[in-house]
């Protein structure tokens, strides 16, 4: 540990720049999603849907958001870190937010779901509510359906709910009510290159450090290549590289020295940065890779519609992930005929090959 803080010492660093603490106030990229979600909350829409896989940002952008709105006196802002699991905690969720003192008790002595709507409305005012709610892909049905009669049932209400891309498959599939009601999807894949090191350069200049220092060019561009320009492998693989170079003093993090400790220690990446995509979506991949050129109907036949109420549900459902893959670069499509078909991308190949 000693050795470490000299180490940091050398380049004027009061602390590691590279914990995993969660910083939304060094947040980098994201701009066309925190501007989504932010105009969601300022035309007071109900409910907003922020999708990513594990260490993409969504804690740190919900936070980031929290803070945005803290500075506005009519939101009040709450964030969550997990959804409540039972029923009767969301009540208990409620008072924790609003309060609920002496004369609350008075006018509703039991309150319950039948009745917290009262209560919420008298307590906010004219205040605006904001619930950030986080892993939002470990809620139940029960709960995410009391959670849509209240918000529905109160003007100034708004639920953002961050969770892992099966969210949006639980909620289509299982919830459609309230599925129809999100008015804004944001979704969260990776950091450019740029974005990349200016996240590594925020880092080190909020401990006291100069711009990138001790790392160059090079060195970020493996970082970026590696970690998939993910922000949590992003942070892991810096406090790597530094904590290591600690140990033999070394003041130079260059692409050699990279390559010794991440490259010939073989590292896997996590599967989330291999082919950071649903179990549908790589379905639909897989069937694309091994049958290219087909249409949404296609790619029903081909695939399990057993959890969909029709065929034109299912076909609605693949259109919307077909959507979202090329939107994502994962697929292209051609005109053929009346309708397109699609087929992989070249970073879609590469990606399953590596997976």
């Amino acid at each position: 540990m000693k050795a470490n803080y000299e180490y940091f010492f050398k380049f004027n660093w009061s602390s590691n720049p590279f914990n995993l603490s969660i910083r939304p106030e060094l947040m980098v990229g994201y701009s066309h999603q925190t501007d989504s979600l932010l105009s969601h909350i300022q035309n007071h829409h109900k409910f907003g849907l922020l999708v990513g896989p594990t260490g993409s940002g969504k804690t740190t952008l919900l936070l980031w958001l929290k803070a945005q709105l803290m500075a506005y006196e009519k939101f009040l802002p709450f964030y969550i870190s997990k959804p409540p699991r039972k029923p009767e905690n969301l009540i208990l969720l409620f008072k924790l937010i609003l309060g609920y003192n002496f004369l609350d008790n008075i006018r509703q002595k039991n309150l319950t779901f039948y009745n917290i709507q009262k209560y919420i409305f008298r307590k906010l005012r004219k205040k605006h509510l904001v619930l950030l709610i986080d892993e939002a892909h470990e809620f139940s049905i029960q709960n995410l359906e009391w959670i849509r009669t209240i918000v529905d049932s109160i003007p100034n209400f708004c639920v953002i709910m961050a969770g892992l891309p099966v969210f949006e498959n639980k909620l289509e599939t299982k919830l459609p009510t309230l599925w129809m009601r999100i008015n804004t999807k944001t979704y969260l894949n990776n950091l450019t290159r740029s974005e990349t090191e200016s996240l590594i350069s925020k880092r080190i200049v909020s401990v006291g450090g100069d711009d990138i220092n001790p790392f160059n060019t090079e060195v970020i561009d493996k970082i970026f290549e590696t970690t998939g320009g993910f922000p949590r492998e992003i942070i892991k693989t810096c406090d790597k590289l530094v904590s290591e170079a600690a140990g033999r003093n070394i003041l130079n993090i260059n692409s050699s020295f990279f390559d010794e400790v991440i490259i010939s220690q073989n590292i896997p990446k996590p599967v989330e940065l291999r082919l950071s995509i649903t179990g549908k979506q790589r379905k639909i991949l897989k069937i694309l890779n091994e049958t290219p050129n087909l249409t949404p109907s296609n790619i029903v036949e081909k695939m399990d519609t057993g959890n969909y109420k029709s065929k034109d549900n299912a076909i609605r459902s693949i259109n919307n992930i077909l959507k979202r893959l090329f939107r994502d670069d994962m697929i292209q499509r051609k005109k053929m005929g009346n309708s397109f078909v699609y087929f992989l991308s070249g970073k879609a190949k590469t990606m399953l090959t590596e997976a």
